[in-house]
């Protein structure tokens, strides 16, 4: 016999070693919500409900994955963003809380009808999707590198029955398009290697290093590229809006200005560090 609260202790110990109890207690309330439908207030309420083999089972191959340091959203194959539900998987990196705080500064500055944006690096498509989502008007494009990303952002594209298209693009050795943008959003690899130091064995051992990691000795690669491809293809007013490392931020005004965008706006995320930086010409 196996009760409620006597399993939520169990994953306490058993993961103690790996994260922080109030990590593992999210954890455990988050699993019997996407398993069983399940309020976490159940555990205050009913502490002694009896679990049944089939709930054991779910709660067990749940804690075997934890235990390999699996992110949860890798584990459910979804997670929340916006207002969306996404599919995600290996081939994708999970998107950050700060990715939807550049969605909100594009939404907020840009409020015409008709635009149009191309998302660069666009992953498991969450930030194209995510402005899709709230301007249906808008003509919005991906462009990502990874066919296995492709795949995913695309069936969340269907998913949520959305008109964004997405194609296979390396934006480091970009093929011409005979067309204009108003918009280019990326969030593109902005780690450097030597920062893996600092962050958690989940990320590193499960997250896509592809779409993690600028090279250490060209960290500004994919921004160069980037802001190229935005002096080609961006319309006379248009706007680049980037997530970037704090690090580079003067770097990243001073490569802005070498493509003639002059103007460029920094700014901090939730944590008050200098996340996000737009250029313009005006």
């Amino acid at each position: 016999m196996s009760s409620l609260i006597t399993y939520r202790n169990y994953y306490r110990s058993s993961l103690s070693s790996l994260y922080e109890q109030g990590e593992i207690d999210d954890f455990f309330k988050r699993g019997i919500a996407f398993f069983f439908d399940w309020n976490s207030l159940k555990i205050g309420l009913e502490p002694h409900y009896e679990l049944s083999e089939d709930e054991k089972s779910q709660l067990d191959h749940l804690l075997a994955e934890l235990k390999t340091g699996k992110p949860l959203q890798y584990i459910f194959g979804v997670t929340y963003f916006m207002e969306l539900t996404l599919e995600v998987n290996k081939a994708v990196l999970i998107p950050r809380p700060e990715t939807e705080e550049l969605i909100e500064w594009v939404l907020n500055e840009n409020t015409q009808n008709k635009l149009h944006l191309w998302d660069l690096c666009s992953g498991s498509g969450c930030i194209a999707l995510a402005l899709q989502s709230a301007k249906n008007s808008w003509e919005v494009k991906g462009f990502e590198l990874s066919e296995e990303a492709l795949i995913i952002a695309q069936k969340n594209a269907l998913k949520h029955h959305l008109a964004t298209d997405f194609y296979h693009a390396d934006v480091l050795n970009w093929v011409t398009i005979n067309e204009t943008c108003d918009i280019i959003v990326s969030n593109p690899p902005y780690v450097f290697p030597s920062e893996k130091v600092q962050m958690h064995k989940n990320v590193l051992d499960h997250e896509p290093h592809l779409a993690l990691f600028a090279p250490e000795d060209d960290p500004l690669c994919f921004y160069r590229a980037i802001l190229k491809i935005a002096q080609e293809n961006l319309q006379v007013k248009g706007k680049v809006y980037f997530e970037i490392n704090p690090k580079c931020v003067e770097d990243l005004i001073l490569l802005g200005k070498s493509y003639n965008f002059n103007n460029a706006v920094v700014k901090k995320d939730i944590f008050g560090k200098e996340r996000f930086i737009k250029f313009s010409n005006v």
